[in-house]
């Protein structure tokens, strides 16, 4: 995401501290660094030493403008590369190992890891972000088609913004939930100093899936033009498990085994004239290959054939180009201009082959090829002024957001015999699930931050105008594949969301917030015109263009007291859903016939509006400076949530989850280490809808130790060692993927994922991971 120009707000004043009581402030606070970057604005001679650290910590997804996280009414994490790295992360469900209240998925699935899921909220209606660019949506189909959101490679990144609850006021569609926000690096953060070159150099290994990675970061500058490049190059096997039964078929218990490469590059170029001006040139490519010996479906009964083999070779790309331009001056009408211009496509083809006998006991070869494909092409520019009127001071935000998606979905594949012959299909293949669909939104938002009482009222009220048109194209493939399916329908709509949030600092050292927040999500695409007809299975997806969209109103109320010694932060939120949208459901317009379609007799399907969810829940985190070079940090978060319509349980709530660290850095700066203990509460029935599928998991704790250590001058080396105690256990997060397909396991009793062993969505045991990492 493109950070925009810094226009502050008026801060309280705060008394004068001497050089060195700062220095020894900033080691202390640096070393408490484990869990959270909450800012530390202390009271006495040391509170412009907390203040300093502060600064550090500066969000930009909270409200579009540069701000110390102490400053927004909302809950904010910060991750930056340096964390990153100390924490020997390889991909990004490591990114939020230890936030409590944030997960990402995928344990156990061929198809690897999704996107982020913030209280409870996850899949696309988190917005995830890559400067500024939206990354791709995920789309799901049967047992063959899932493309999920993992399109980043972490090393690229400079930092993380995760800002929980509904921010569509300030981001538009999809922010239901939150937003993910990362940015990648950039040469301003290499060419420190004066610096004309640097390079950096980074190796790595990992037990958990036997994975190296070799990472190249070169940048320089001459002149006003400066620019750089990342490239990184991981390659590994199937994730671990605690998993024991080998074999094949639905109670493998071990992983199924597969080969992963992941190339990634990300360059950018920058060309600064003046102090005010600067053109950048961005463009990554990330890929990522994999095959999988899908040994877990070896042996299962599908519509009466039994399958004897069954492997993937699955591929997923994501290539952006984004020209942007920034203008931090002083204009009579405004003070800041970052304007971005745009283009991404993000591609996932899944190929599946396997042999089957059927109830003829013939031998038939099968195969499926499935590709999801999204483009995007948009344009941002925002403007930032700053003034004041009778003493009190403003910062108004606005701007303009238009982008264009084109969503195309294929699925193909063919059946032979033992002697080759094709054999007949059904449904009839190529095939769309949806027809062709091209989207265009326009968004219009305006903020304003107000600074009162001589900062020491915050307030920031925003509105934004999003209007989505969508327009759907049934071509002969679609038409081909879906006879008898309604033509698809073309749809618009709009949506005004609003925010309002405000921080008073009662005293130096004590502050609280409360935040409104609105969100929402525009009915997708793929709900809206789905179309599949299966006369074998016996059911169909019908398209529902009555579908609404989803809202959200979100209410946070949080405290915050922050002193010499450390921090302590507290957050009450509650976050109300409408019309949230449920995908291939038994239509409710043959409820009399129990789902059938008295017209043909096939089992119908439809995406539906269901009217009420409410998530509430609380979260605190603390950290302290102890002494001697000791630090500690914990880190809580708790949410309930349920239908409000018929009362059950929302499943898809994180279970109560802690995470407490203990660390260590010597006086010198050369080595240190954390010792980091994460519990998680288990699930039982009360947690649950009736027949949920998802097994009941036990509460565990899991105790991990980091630690890293200076070479030399240029050389840092990192260690990660997890789950030294070699515990069981299944994170809620994974849970949802045992039993595989909904959909499937319904029409097919014995189908991929009717009896998936549940020990192979576990983590792995003991594991470990280093780095090293050099600099010039």
């Amino acid at each position: 995401m493109q950070h925009a120009p810094s226009t502050r707000l008026p801060r309280p004043r705060r008394r004068v501290v001497d050089a060195g009581a700062r220095g020894r402030l900033l080691t202390c606070l640096v070393s408490t660094s484990l869990l959270t970057n909450a800012p530390a604005l202390g009271e006495g001679g040391e509170d412009d030493a907390q203040a300093a650290l502060a600064e550090e910590t500066i969000t930009v997804v909270a409200t579009r403008t540069e701000r110390r996280v102490g400053e927004v009414a909302a809950t904010v994490s910060v991750q930056t590369a340096e964390r990153i790295e100390e924490e020997v992360a390889r991909g990004i469900a490591d990114l939020v190992r230890f936030e409590p209240g944030v997960s990402v998925a995928g344990s156990g699935s061929r198809f690897g890891l999704a996107g982020f899921r913030i209280r409870g909220i996850g899949g696309n209606r988190v917005l995830t972000l890559i400067d500024g660019v939206r990354v791709p949506d995920e789309f799901s189909f049967g047992p063959f088609l899932s493309a999920r959101r993992n399109y980043v490679d972490i090393d690229s990144l400079q930092r993380a913004e995760i800002a929980r609850g509904p921010v569509s006021a300030l981001w538009g569609s999809d922010a239901l939930g939150g937003v993910v926000a990362l940015t990648t690096k950039d040469p301003r953060q290499r060419l420190d100093a004066g610096k004309a070159f640097s390079a950096a150099f980074k190796a790595g290994y990992s037990s958990a899936d036997d994975s190296t990675v070799g990472t190249v970061d070169l940048a320089g500058r001459r002149g006003a033009l400066s620019g750089m490049v990342v490239y990184t190059r991981r390659a590994g096997r199937e994730t671990d498990n605690a998993g024991s039964a080998g074999g094949t078929g639905p109670g493998r218990e071990r992983p199924d085994p597969q080969d992963v490469t992941v190339d990634n590059i990300t360059a950018k170029v920058v060309y600064a004239p003046a102090e005010r001006h600067r053109l950048s040139l961005g463009v990554d490519r990330y890929a990522t290959d994999s095959a999988t010996r899908i040994l877990s479906d070896y042996g299962i009964v599908v519509f009466g054939s039994t399958v004897t083999r069954r492997d993937a070779d699955d591929a997923r790309e994501r290539t952006r180009a984004s020209l942007n331009y920034r203008f931090a001056g002083g204009l009579a009408f405004v003070d800041a201009v970052d304007a971005t211009l745009y283009r991404q496509t993000g591609t996932t083809r899944q190929q599946t082959n396997e042999d089957r006998v059927t109830p003829a006991r013939a031998m038939q070869t099968r195969r499926r090829d499935s590709r999801y494909e999204q483009r995007i092409d948009g344009v941002t520019v925002q403007l930032t002024k700053g003034f004041a009127t009778r003493g009190v001071r403003h910062v108004l935000t606005w701007g303009v957001d238009h982008f264009t998606t084109r969503n195309i979905g294929l699925r193909d594949g063919a059946t032979f015999t033992a002697s080759g012959a094709p054999a007949r299909e059904f449904p009839p293949l190529p095939t769309r699930d949806f027809p062709l669909t091209d989207v265009a939104q326009t968004a219009f938002f305006v903020q304003d931050e107000i600074a009162l009482f001589d900062g020491a009222l915050l307030l920031s009220p925003g509105v934004r105008f999003d209007r989505f048109d969508a327009k759907a194209e049934a071509d002969a493939i679609y038409l081909g594949g879906n006879p008898g399916a309604l033509p698809p329908e073309d749809y618009n709509d709009s949506e005004v969301t609003a925010k309002l949030g405000a921080v008073y600092r009662v005293t130096e050292t004590f502050s609280a917030y409360v935040g409104y927040n609105q969100g929402f999500r525009a009915p997708p695409y793929d709900d809206v015109n789905i179309g599949f007809s299966n006369f074998l299975g016996g059911y169909k997806t019908i398209a529902n263009s009555a579908l609404e969209s989803e809202r959200s109103s979100g209410w946070e109320l949080g405290a915050r007291l922050e002193g010499a010694a450390g921090a302590l932060r507290w957050t009450l939120f509650r976050n109300d859903y409408e019309n949230f949208i449920e995908s291939m459901v038994l239509t409710p317009r043959f409820a009399a016939t129990r789902g059938v379609d008295p017209a043909d007799g096939l089992l119908t399907f439809q995406s539906i509006n269901r009217t009420k969810a409410r998530i509430h829940g609380s979260e605190a985190s603390a950290s302290v400076a102890l002494p001697g070079g000791f630090s500690g940090r914990l880190a809580v978060a708790y949410a309930d949530g349920e239908e409000r319509t018929d009362g059950v349980p929302l499943a898809s709530v994180e279970p109560l989850t802690a995470v407490v660290g203990v660390g260590y850095d010597a006086a010198d700066g050369r080595w240190g280490g954390k010792v980091i203990w994460t519990l998680a509460r288990g699930k039982d029935t009360a947690d649950l809808p009736p027949d949920d599928p998802r097994p009941l998991t036990a509460g565990y704790g899991i105790v991990d130790l980091l630690a890293h250590y200076n070479i030399g001058s240029h050389t840092r080396l990192h260690i990660g060692l997890f789950n030294l105690t070699d515990k069981t256990y299944i994170r809620w997060a994974d849970a949802a993927g045992v039993g595989g397909d909904p959909l499937a396991r319904l029409m097919q009793p014995n189908a991929p994922g009717a009896g998936d062993a549940v020990a192979r969505f576990t983590q792995p045991g003991f594991n470990g991971g280093v780095t090293v990492r050099m600099d010039f």
